[in-house]
């Protein structure tokens, strides 16, 4: 979808009237729908009502939610009898988005009157019914309504009184584990060798660590834009910094700042079972190039065994497809055709080519390790794309999405010195994502993610994920500085890993990169995640809440 400036902006704003709800309600594991953790004062007790119902709602979902699966709910074809009266209640970036996004379809989770009332569940019915009598309401409903996206689902909640009525609600997602921009469960990788953060170094987005983080504040700080959550932070010594004292090692710009985590939120976020849950449920998101040819109009992702060579070259002149799978002398082509799921598979090599329609969902597995390589330093991406190995990732080129690139960068990219990023390109680029690219990848290994060859100025638009390794560069500590490194999306990491190496004395970097990580925006929200991003089942995150009246 190509939306207006400004829309992302407002879907992750929350409407004013509700602004002092506590963001841990909004943005993290929605609690048990019995349990009512709203506390504000606001004009009308009526939007109150309709925020507290999206709640019971959210709750519902969150017993539904399959992880990477979607959601488990029985929809109807139709929507509320309401439903147009809410749609026109909305701002035109909203109704824009419910053209595109909202399925015909909808779930009745609950509708109460003082002369009826119906729930999916018996105890959400008694409770809403002794709800409409206390705040003497005259009618409730909430409903789920379809997104064509199975990783979500648009919750409206509807409270009425005396002729009075709110509309409250939400894009609901299974809590995908990319809301960081970088997320490490240890700092100290198992060589005991220590990672700093450094003077110039730019961490764009929320960042979450299981560990003390490691600063060295020798000739600067490093700046952390959004609420950092760690245990707490190491100077370069070891020592273990007064939290009196962060504003001398680092600029915090968040609000707030920080937040010290307990062993409790630790536990909350456990990747090895993360890691188990979702390597048993991609796999039933792909199948082997022999099924997909017998039955290629089911919708899938393709499976491979052993390793494999990939690259993007959508809009690239003498190579222009939009993914190629390479495995020995074989090449599976992919081109979307002529919009995804639809797509033309192409198998080359090994024997009599082979091509044919198939319905792709962008994933593709390895059990072996993934490379990607292409003809040229650049590999240019359309579509949303998962590339999940059992074993390891090994980057060799710049990732970026093709109207990214055509928008925001020059040719350098293509060869070995690409240009750095500076904050107000950062700016233009966040905007641009923001309100114009559809198309996004993940590189999800079981192992480690690597960068396999250090090129000048290495800019990667992807959500990252090592369940038992790391993010790291390869001979990171041989030759010279390479300059920046440049990460557009979500770093997931079980230990951290090196990038570069600095003087202590003076924070400059010797070899290896130094970094910029930025988050990308649409994550928040939900927007254009391909299939088989990393979620957890039974949790749900709620993306945006609004009120309309």
């Amino acid at each position: 979808m190509q939306t207006r400036k400004g829309f992302m902006t407002a879907l992750v704003l929350i409407f004013l009237t509700v602004a002092s709800i506590m963001l841990l309600t909004l943005y993290q594991l929605v609690g048990n729908y019995r349990t009512n953790a709203i506390r504000m004062q606001v004009s009308s007790q009526l939007e109150i009502d309709a925020i507290n119902l999206l709640n019971v709602g959210a709750g519902f979902l969150r017993n539904r939610s399959a992880g990477i699966l979607g959601f488990n709910i029985p929809y109807q074809t139709g929507l509320p009898s309401w439903y147009n009266d809410f749609k026109s209640k909305l701002s035109r970036e909203w109704r824009d988005f419910l053209e595109i996004y909202a399925d015909n379809k909808s779930f009745l989770i609950a509708e109460i009157t003082a002369s009826g009332s119906f729930a999916t569940d018996n105890q959400i019915r008694d409770e809403l019914v002794g709800y409409l009598s206390n705040r003497k309401l005259s009618n409730i409903s909430i409903y789920a309504i379809k997104s064509k996206s199975p990783f979500s689902v648009l919750i409206v909640a509807r409270a009425e009184k005396v002729g009075k009525l709110v509309y409250s609600y939400g894009i609901v997602t299974s809590k995908i584990l990319n809301q960081y921009v970088y997320f490490t469960n240890r700092e100290r990788r198992p060589d005991g060798v220590t990672i700093y953060f450094i003077k110039g170094e730019l961490i764009d987005g929320p960042v979450r660590s299981h560990d003390y983080i490691n600063i060295n504040n020798a000739g600067g700080k490093p700046t952390f834009t959004s609420p950092i959550e760690i245990v707490g932070i190491k100077d370069r010594n070891g020592n273990i910094v007064n939290p009196a004292d962060y504003s001398n090692f680092a600029n915090l710009l968040g609000n707030p700042p920080y937040r010290l985590l307990t062993s409790t939120d630790i536990a909350a976020l456990d990747f090895n079972a993360i890691k188990n849950e979702y390597k048993n449920s991609i796999n039933t998101l792909v199948r082997n190039y022999t099924d997909i040819r017998s039955e290629p109009l089911v919708l899938s992702g393709i499976k491979f065994n052993g390793d494999v060579t990939i690259s993007f070259a959508h809009g690239q002149s003498g190579s222009n497809y939009d993914i190629k799978i390479s495995q020995g002398n074989t090449d599976y082509i992919i081109s979307w055709a002529p919009a995804p799921p639809d797509a033309r598979i192409r198998k080359q090599g090994g024997g009599p080519a082979e091509e044919f329609n198939i319905k792709f969902n962008g994933v593709v597995y390895a059990i072996g390790n993934i490379t990607i390589d292409g003809p040229t330093q650049l590999s240019t991406y359309k579509g949303n794309y998962t590339l999940f190995s059992e074993n390891d990732i090994i980057i060799k080129d710049r990732l970026i999405p093709y109207n990214t690139f055509a928008s925001q960068f020059t040719n350098n990219e293509h060869g070995n010195n690409g240009d750095p990023v500076s904050e107000s390109k950062l700016a233009s680029i966040k905007d641009f994502v923001n309100t114009q690219e559809t198309s996004s990848l993940n590189l999800v290994a079981i192992n480690n993610v690597r960068v396999g060859e250090k090129l000048r100025n290495m800019k990667i638009f992807a959500s990252l994920f090592a369940f038992d390794g790391s993010f790291m560069v390869e001979s990171y500590n041989t030759g010279s500085s390479s300059g920046q490194l440049f990460v557009f999306g979500s770093i997931m990491q079980n230990y951290r890993g090196p990038v570069g190496t600095l003087n202590p004395s003076t924070g400059q970097t010797l070899t290896g990169y130094y970094k910029t990580y930025a988050y990308d925006p649409r994550i928040l929200t939900g927007a254009h995640q391909p299939y088989g991003t990393p979620a957890r089942s039974q949790t749900v995150s709620v993306k945006v809440v609004g009120i309309a009246k």
